[in-house]
């Protein structure tokens, strides 16, 4: 299911516990893979530019694939966040009742933890398209690259915070330290994508 922007919006700013953060980071990443496809469409449509056209074309086509998929990613935040509300509003009136609450809460908080786990994976796919889209690109389109970038990054640490907190209600260890690795490396990988980008931009004489 794809987010339709507009009643989005309208959910987002209502007095709901959902779409919340983690749908928003989502969605962020897919303006974000939407501007990556702009530049490498852009680019193509003049045939000025020569090299690299091939790639340029598999960046168009990944960066379209991912764009679709963050906003299934989205709806799927969402669906995850409900789940945990559903899960906390059990009856626990029994201690086999409290029993089947806390189980369901545990297994509500792993799915939301999953879901943003892979905005951030999905996030570092799209940021690798970075240095060829910055090599081959249009170098006027710098501006709407580096707001790609940004609007990518910004769904990274949304989703990153997102899976932070629900990992703070996880009782398997294992998967707390597994999801928490996941995270430091996506970010170490993330951080080394970006000086190319700040030199790029400094060089147009704007800051990144």
């Amino acid at each position: 299911m794809k987010v339709d922007l507009n009643p989005f919006i309208e959910s987002l700013r209502a007095p709901t516990g959902a779409p919340g953060g983690g749908a928003a980071s989502a969605v962020s990443a897919s303006l974000g893979c939407a501007l990556y496809q702009m530049v490498a469409g852009v680019t193509l449509s003049l045939p000025r530019f020569t090299e690299g056209r091939d790639r340029l074309a598999e960046i168009l086509d990944e960066s379209t694939r991912l764009c679709d998929e963050f906003q299934t990613l989205s709806a799927k935040d969402t669906e995850a966040y409900l789940a945990v509300e559903a899960a906390m509003k059990m009856p626990r009136g029994t201690s086999e009742e409290k029993a089947a609450r806390r189980s369901a809460m545990q297994e509500a908080f792993r799915g939301a933890t999953v879901i943003p786990l892979e905005i951030v994976d999905t996030v570092v796919s799209a940021l690798s398209l970075l240095p060829d889209l910055l090599k081959y690109g249009n170098p006027n389109a710098i501006t709407d690259i580096a707001v790609g970038t940004l609007l990518l990054e910004a769904a990274r640490k949304g989703a990153s915070m997102n899976a932070e907190i629900n990992l703070g209600s996880i009782k398997d260890q294992e998967f707390v330290k597994e999801s928490g690795d996941k995270l430091s490396a996506a970010a170490a990988t993330a951080e080394s994508l970006l000086p190319a980008l700040r030199e790029a931009a400094k060089a147009a004489g704007v800051t990144f």
